[in-house]
Protein backbone atom coordinates (compact mmCIF):
# COMPACT_ATOMS: atom_id res chain seq x y z
CA UNK A 1 0.00 0.00 0.00
CA UNK A 2 1.32 3.97 -0.75
CA UNK A 3 2.57 5.39 2.04
CA UNK A 4 0.22 7.61 3.70
CA UNK A 5 2.52 10.27 5.06
CA UNK A 6 3.42 10.94 0.91
CA UNK A 7 3.03 14.52 -0.48
CA UNK A 8 0.53 16.00 -2.39
CA UNK A 9 1.39 17.88 -5.76
CA UNK A 10 -1.25 20.10 -4.52
CA UNK A 11 -0.70 24.06 -4.12
CA UNK A 12 -0.56 25.38 -0.36
CA UNK A 13 -1.52 28.87 0.42
CA UNK A 14 0.88 31.03 3.01
CA UNK A 15 3.43 28.12 1.89
CA UNK A 16 6.10 28.15 5.08
CA UNK A 17 3.64 30.91 7.23
CA UNK A 18 5.00 29.33 10.95
CA UNK A 19 1.42 31.27 11.96
CA UNK A 20 -0.54 28.91 10.17
CA UNK A 21 -1.52 26.58 12.37
CA UNK A 22 -2.40 23.47 9.66
CA UNK A 23 1.35 24.50 8.11
CA UNK A 24 3.29 24.45 11.61
CA UNK A 25 4.66 21.44 12.50
CA UNK A 26 5.76 18.06 10.72
CA UNK A 27 6.19 15.58 13.42
CA UNK A 28 4.36 15.48 17.36
CA UNK A 29 5.56 13.56 20.17
CA UNK A 30 2.41 12.46 22.71
CA UNK A 31 3.85 11.46 26.44
CA UNK A 32 1.37 9.58 28.44
CA UNK A 33 -0.34 7.87 25.72
CA UNK A 34 1.58 4.43 25.45
CA UNK A 35 2.84 2.65 27.96
CA UNK A 36 4.57 -1.03 28.87
CA UNK A 37 4.49 -2.62 32.21
CA UNK A 38 3.04 0.86 34.13
CA UNK A 39 5.64 2.86 32.19
CA UNK A 40 5.04 5.70 30.02
CA UNK A 41 6.40 5.34 26.23
CA UNK A 42 6.69 8.29 24.17
CA UNK A 43 4.40 8.14 20.38
CA UNK A 44 5.98 10.25 17.66
CA UNK A 45 3.95 10.32 14.94
CA UNK A 46 3.95 11.77 11.38
CA UNK A 47 2.40 14.10 8.90
CA UNK A 48 -0.28 12.06 7.14
CA UNK A 49 -2.45 12.81 3.94
CA UNK A 50 -5.84 13.29 4.28
CA UNK A 51 -8.45 11.95 2.16
CA UNK A 52 -10.45 13.89 -0.34
CA UNK A 53 -13.92 13.63 -1.32
CA UNK A 54 -15.94 13.17 -4.28
CA UNK A 55 -18.23 16.59 -5.57
CA UNK A 56 -21.67 16.10 -3.79
CA UNK A 57 -24.35 16.96 -6.12
CA UNK A 58 -28.13 17.07 -6.55
CA UNK A 59 -28.53 18.41 -9.89
CA UNK A 60 -25.60 18.85 -11.85
CA UNK A 61 -24.39 15.91 -13.65
CA UNK A 62 -21.06 17.64 -14.89
CA UNK A 63 -18.63 20.12 -13.28
CA UNK A 64 -15.28 21.57 -15.01
CA UNK A 65 -14.00 22.49 -11.54
CA UNK A 66 -10.60 20.61 -10.59
CA UNK A 67 -9.14 22.89 -8.25
CA UNK A 68 -9.11 23.15 -4.40
CA UNK A 69 -9.47 19.55 -4.13
CA UNK A 70 -6.24 17.57 -3.58
CA UNK A 71 -5.08 16.89 -0.48
CA UNK A 72 -2.52 19.34 1.02
CA UNK A 73 0.96 19.56 0.68
CA UNK A 74 2.67 17.63 3.82
CA UNK A 75 4.46 20.30 5.57
CA UNK A 76 8.27 18.68 5.25
CA UNK A 77 11.49 20.21 7.47
CA UNK A 78 9.05 22.14 10.09
CA UNK A 79 9.27 22.03 13.63
CA UNK A 80 8.57 18.93 16.31
CA UNK A 81 5.70 19.37 18.91
CA UNK A 82 6.05 17.57 22.09
CA UNK A 83 2.64 16.71 24.05
CA UNK A 84 1.57 15.66 27.39
CA UNK A 85 -1.70 14.01 27.26
CA UNK A 86 -4.09 15.15 29.73
CA UNK A 87 -7.95 13.88 31.07
CA UNK A 88 -10.03 12.25 27.92
CA UNK A 89 -13.37 15.06 27.72
CA UNK A 90 -15.35 12.69 25.47
CA UNK A 91 -15.76 9.95 23.65
CA UNK A 92 -17.37 9.84 19.52
CA UNK A 93 -18.52 7.66 16.77
CA UNK A 94 -14.57 7.78 15.51
CA UNK A 95 -12.87 8.37 18.46
CA UNK A 96 -11.92 10.30 21.79
CA UNK A 97 -11.39 13.55 22.71
CA UNK A 98 -8.28 14.29 25.04
CA UNK A 99 -6.87 17.30 26.25
CA UNK A 100 -3.25 18.02 25.78
CA UNK A 101 -0.24 20.44 26.77
CA UNK A 102 2.22 21.84 24.83
CA UNK A 103 5.84 20.58 26.66
CA UNK A 104 8.08 21.93 24.34
CA UNK A 105 8.80 22.92 20.64
CA UNK A 106 11.72 21.31 19.12
CA UNK A 107 13.52 21.62 15.90
CA UNK A 108 13.20 18.29 14.80
CA UNK A 109 12.36 14.83 16.91
CA UNK A 110 15.36 14.86 19.53
CA UNK A 111 16.30 18.31 18.61
CA UNK A 112 16.73 21.66 20.35
CA UNK A 113 14.27 23.96 21.45
CA UNK A 114 12.65 26.48 19.65
CA UNK A 115 12.33 29.36 22.40
CA UNK A 116 10.13 31.77 20.12
CA UNK A 117 7.93 29.90 17.90
CA UNK A 118 4.94 31.54 16.90
CA UNK A 119 2.40 29.27 18.63
CA UNK A 120 2.37 30.00 22.27
CA UNK A 121 3.73 27.10 24.31
CA UNK A 122 0.35 28.01 26.60
CA UNK A 123 -1.89 27.26 24.10
CA UNK A 124 -4.64 25.02 24.97
CA UNK A 125 -4.82 21.95 22.41
CA UNK A 126 -6.99 18.46 21.94
CA UNK A 127 -6.02 15.26 20.70
CA UNK A 128 -8.59 13.60 18.69
CA UNK A 129 -7.33 10.12 18.58
CA UNK A 130 -8.90 7.76 16.45
CA UNK A 131 -10.34 3.98 17.20
CA UNK A 132 -7.62 1.45 14.95
CA UNK A 133 -10.89 0.87 12.85
CA UNK A 134 -11.74 4.56 11.70
CA UNK A 135 -8.96 6.11 10.39
CA UNK A 136 -10.23 6.58 7.07
CA UNK A 137 -13.21 8.44 8.59
CA UNK A 138 -10.20 11.36 10.87
CA UNK A 139 -8.32 11.11 7.28
CA UNK A 140 -11.01 12.49 6.05
CA UNK A 141 -12.10 15.25 8.83
CA UNK A 142 -8.35 16.06 8.18
CA UNK A 143 -9.09 16.59 4.04
CA UNK A 144 -12.17 19.22 5.56
CA UNK A 145 -10.00 21.14 7.83
CA UNK A 146 -7.69 21.62 4.73
CA UNK A 147 -11.11 23.26 3.31
CA UNK A 148 -11.51 25.74 6.24
CA UNK A 149 -8.36 27.99 5.43
CA UNK A 150 -7.07 29.74 8.87
CA UNK A 151 -5.71 33.06 6.34
CA UNK A 152 -9.14 33.04 4.87
CA UNK A 153 -10.95 33.60 7.82
CA UNK A 154 -12.46 29.83 8.66
CA UNK A 155 -9.67 28.36 11.07
CA UNK A 156 -9.89 30.14 14.20
CA UNK A 157 -12.96 32.24 13.07
CA UNK A 158 -15.66 29.77 12.34
CA UNK A 159 -14.11 26.24 12.92
CA UNK A 160 -10.92 25.61 15.34
CA UNK A 161 -7.49 25.59 14.37
CA UNK A 162 -5.87 22.45 13.20
CA UNK A 163 -2.35 21.60 13.86
CA UNK A 164 -2.27 18.58 11.40
CA UNK A 165 -3.28 15.00 11.01
CA UNK A 166 -0.65 12.38 12.05
CA UNK A 167 0.18 8.57 12.33
CA UNK A 168 2.27 5.75 12.93
CA UNK A 169 2.05 2.00 12.95
CA UNK A 170 1.64 0.71 15.99
CA UNK A 171 4.48 -1.68 15.49
CA UNK A 172 6.64 0.91 15.41
CA UNK A 173 6.43 1.81 19.11
CA UNK A 174 8.62 -0.07 20.97
CA UNK A 175 10.16 -0.78 24.19
CA UNK A 176 12.40 -2.71 25.16
CA UNK A 177 11.64 -4.57 21.58
CA UNK A 178 8.36 -5.25 22.81
CA UNK A 179 4.83 -3.63 21.66
CA UNK A 180 3.39 -1.16 23.89
CA UNK A 181 -0.45 -0.61 25.12
CA UNK A 182 -2.13 2.26 23.87
CA UNK A 183 -4.21 3.49 26.84
CA UNK A 184 -7.56 4.80 25.32
CA UNK A 185 -7.72 1.40 23.13
CA UNK A 186 -7.93 -0.90 26.17
CA UNK A 187 -11.30 -1.84 27.16
CA UNK A 188 -13.29 -2.37 30.39
CA UNK A 189 -12.37 -6.21 30.34
CA UNK A 190 -8.85 -4.92 29.78
CA UNK A 191 -8.25 -6.21 26.10
CA UNK A 192 -6.16 -4.28 23.82
CA UNK A 193 -5.35 -4.11 20.21
CA UNK A 194 -5.18 -6.63 18.34
CA UNK A 195 -8.85 -7.01 17.68
CA UNK A 196 -10.90 -9.04 16.20
CA UNK A 197 -11.39 -7.48 13.36
CA UNK A 198 -13.30 -10.74 12.09
CA UNK A 199 -16.54 -9.37 13.34
CA UNK A 200 -15.97 -5.87 11.68
CA UNK A 201 -18.28 -4.29 10.12
CA UNK A 202 -18.06 -2.50 6.51
CA UNK A 203 -20.02 0.50 7.55
CA UNK A 204 -18.04 0.97 10.57
CA UNK A 205 -15.56 3.06 8.68
CA UNK A 206 -18.06 3.98 5.96
CA UNK A 207 -18.22 7.28 4.36
CA UNK A 208 -20.61 9.25 2.59
CA UNK A 209 -19.09 9.15 -1.16
CA UNK A 210 -17.93 5.23 -0.66
CA UNK A 211 -21.33 4.35 -2.54
CA UNK A 212 -21.26 4.31 -6.50
CA UNK A 213 -20.87 6.96 -8.47
CA UNK A 214 -24.10 8.10 -9.84
CA UNK A 215 -26.80 10.92 -8.62
CA UNK A 216 -25.28 12.09 -5.39
CA UNK A 217 -21.54 11.47 -6.02
CA UNK A 218 -19.25 12.98 -8.88
CA UNK A 219 -15.46 12.82 -9.85
CA UNK A 220 -15.61 15.08 -12.37
CA UNK A 221 -12.81 14.00 -13.24
CA UNK A 222 -10.49 14.39 -10.79
CA UNK A 223 -8.47 11.67 -9.78
CA UNK A 224 -7.11 12.49 -5.84
CA UNK A 225 -9.98 10.55 -4.65
CA UNK A 226 -9.07 7.25 -6.23
CA UNK A 227 -5.46 7.91 -5.97
CA UNK A 228 -5.43 7.76 -2.45
CA UNK A 229 -4.26 5.18 -0.17
CA UNK A 230 -7.19 5.82 1.69
CA UNK A 231 -9.35 4.87 -0.73
CA UNK A 232 -8.70 1.28 -0.30
CA UNK A 233 -6.88 1.32 3.03
CA UNK A 234 -7.86 -1.62 5.42
CA UNK A 235 -6.97 -1.99 9.45
CA UNK A 236 -4.68 -4.38 10.11
CA UNK A 237 -5.39 -6.31 12.84
CA UNK A 238 -1.45 -7.48 13.27
CA UNK A 239 -0.45 -3.83 13.02
CA UNK A 240 -3.19 -1.20 13.96
CA UNK A 241 -2.73 2.14 13.01
CA UNK A 242 -2.29 5.11 15.20
CA UNK A 243 -3.95 8.51 14.23
CA UNK A 244 -4.74 11.39 15.93
CA UNK A 245 -6.00 15.18 14.90
CA UNK A 246 -4.77 17.89 16.76
CA UNK A 247 -6.91 21.02 17.62
CA UNK A 248 -7.15 23.79 19.26
CA UNK A 249 -9.18 23.44 22.80
CA UNK A 250 -12.79 25.07 23.07
CA UNK A 251 -15.33 25.24 25.75
CA UNK A 252 -18.88 23.57 26.53
CA UNK A 253 -21.14 22.65 23.83
CA UNK A 254 -24.09 24.67 22.95
CA UNK A 255 -27.53 24.24 25.20
CA UNK A 256 -31.12 24.65 24.77
CA UNK A 257 -30.41 27.08 27.94
CA UNK A 258 -28.50 28.93 25.48
CA UNK A 259 -30.91 28.44 23.03
CA UNK A 260 -33.62 30.16 25.20
CA UNK A 261 -31.73 32.92 27.44
CA UNK A 262 -29.57 34.18 24.20
CA UNK A 263 -31.77 34.79 21.22
CA UNK A 264 -28.49 36.44 19.29
CA UNK A 265 -26.80 33.20 20.02
CA UNK A 266 -29.50 31.51 16.84
CA UNK A 267 -28.25 34.32 14.95
CA UNK A 268 -24.83 33.15 15.64
CA UNK A 269 -25.58 29.36 14.41
CA UNK A 270 -26.85 30.52 11.41
CA UNK A 271 -24.19 32.69 10.35
CA UNK A 272 -21.77 29.64 10.85
CA UNK A 273 -24.18 27.52 8.47
CA UNK A 274 -23.44 30.49 6.07
CA UNK A 275 -19.99 30.23 6.33
CA UNK A 276 -19.71 26.17 5.52
CA UNK A 277 -21.75 27.21 2.40
CA UNK A 278 -19.24 29.66 1.31
CA UNK A 279 -17.02 27.59 0.95
CA UNK A 280 -19.02 24.71 -0.29
CA UNK A 281 -19.00 22.39 2.73
CA UNK A 282 -22.58 20.48 3.64
CA UNK A 283 -21.84 19.49 7.90
CA UNK A 284 -24.40 16.69 7.56
CA UNK A 285 -24.11 16.30 11.24
CA UNK A 286 -24.89 20.10 12.20
CA UNK A 287 -26.34 19.90 16.00
CA UNK A 288 -25.79 21.05 19.36
CA UNK A 289 -22.82 18.92 20.81
CA UNK A 290 -21.04 19.68 17.22
CA UNK A 291 -21.24 23.62 18.31
CA UNK A 292 -18.66 24.38 21.08
CA UNK A 293 -17.95 27.96 22.80
CA UNK A 294 -15.17 29.90 22.07
CA UNK A 295 -13.23 32.49 24.55
CA UNK A 296 -11.28 33.72 21.41
CA UNK A 297 -12.36 37.47 19.69
CA UNK A 298 -10.98 36.45 16.28
CA UNK A 299 -13.85 38.24 13.72
CA UNK A 300 -15.25 36.97 10.71
CA UNK A 301 -14.49 38.35 7.87
CA UNK A 302 -17.86 37.89 6.17
CA UNK A 303 -20.23 38.47 9.16
CA UNK A 304 -18.44 41.35 10.54
CA UNK A 305 -18.11 40.12 14.27
CA UNK A 306 -16.40 37.75 16.35
CA UNK A 307 -18.73 34.53 16.75
CA UNK A 308 -18.66 32.66 19.76
CA UNK A 309 -19.07 29.31 18.99
CA UNK A 310 -17.60 26.89 16.61
CA UNK A 311 -18.30 23.75 14.61
CA UNK A 312 -16.14 20.79 15.07
CA UNK A 313 -16.55 17.10 13.87
CA UNK A 314 -16.43 17.02 10.41
CA UNK A 315 -15.96 13.14 9.38
CA UNK A 316 -19.41 13.07 7.64
CA UNK A 317 -19.44 15.99 5.84
CA UNK A 318 -19.61 16.52 1.79
CA UNK A 319 -18.37 18.99 -0.48
CA UNK A 320 -20.11 20.64 -3.55
CA UNK A 321 -18.72 22.95 -6.73
CA UNK A 322 -18.80 26.68 -6.60
CA UNK A 323 -19.19 26.01 -10.35
CA UNK A 324 -22.21 24.37 -9.88
CA UNK A 325 -25.19 26.81 -10.02
CA UNK A 326 -28.03 24.80 -9.30
CA UNK A 327 -26.33 22.59 -6.66
CA UNK A 328 -24.89 25.77 -4.90
CA UNK A 329 -28.15 28.01 -5.11
CA UNK A 330 -29.95 24.41 -3.42
CA UNK A 331 -26.67 23.81 -0.63
CA UNK A 332 -26.41 27.93 0.54
CA UNK A 333 -30.43 27.69 1.28
CA UNK A 334 -29.22 25.22 4.29
CA UNK A 335 -28.92 28.38 6.62
CA UNK A 336 -32.79 29.22 5.88
CA UNK A 337 -33.25 25.87 8.36
CA UNK A 338 -31.92 28.35 11.15
CA UNK A 339 -33.38 31.72 10.29
CA UNK A 340 -36.80 30.07 11.51
CA UNK A 341 -37.73 30.58 15.24
CA UNK A 342 -37.33 26.71 15.92
CA UNK A 343 -34.11 24.94 14.82
CA UNK A 344 -34.58 21.75 13.16
CA UNK A 345 -35.49 18.39 15.34
CA UNK A 346 -32.50 16.94 14.35
CA UNK A 347 -30.01 19.83 15.88
CA UNK A 348 -31.22 18.12 19.11
CA UNK A 349 -30.40 14.65 18.54
CA UNK A 350 -32.54 12.24 20.00
CA UNK A 351 -34.56 12.91 23.46
CA UNK A 352 -31.78 10.91 25.66
CA UNK A 353 -29.07 13.60 23.86
CA UNK A 354 -31.68 17.06 25.04
CA UNK A 355 -29.10 19.17 27.51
Amino acid sequence: MDNLTTTSTAPVGSEGNPNIALLAFSSVTIRGLASRKGKHVPVTLLRAASFPARRFTLYDPDCDELEGWDSLVLPEGKPHLELKLGKRLAVGRIGFIYAARILRILDKPGGIPILNHPIDISTKLVIKLVRPTNCRSLAREAWFYERLPEEEGYQGAVVPRCYGFYTTSTSSILSRRRRVQIGPWIDESGSHVPLDFSELKESEDFLPDDSAVGRAFRDDGRTCWADSPWSTWQPDPENPLLGVLILERLGATYSRKTYDENPQSRMDIADLVDDLSSVTIQHDDFKFNNIVRTPSGVVCPRHGYAHEWRVIDFDRSVRWAKTANTDESVMSGNRSFYDRKYFPTLFWGYPEEYC
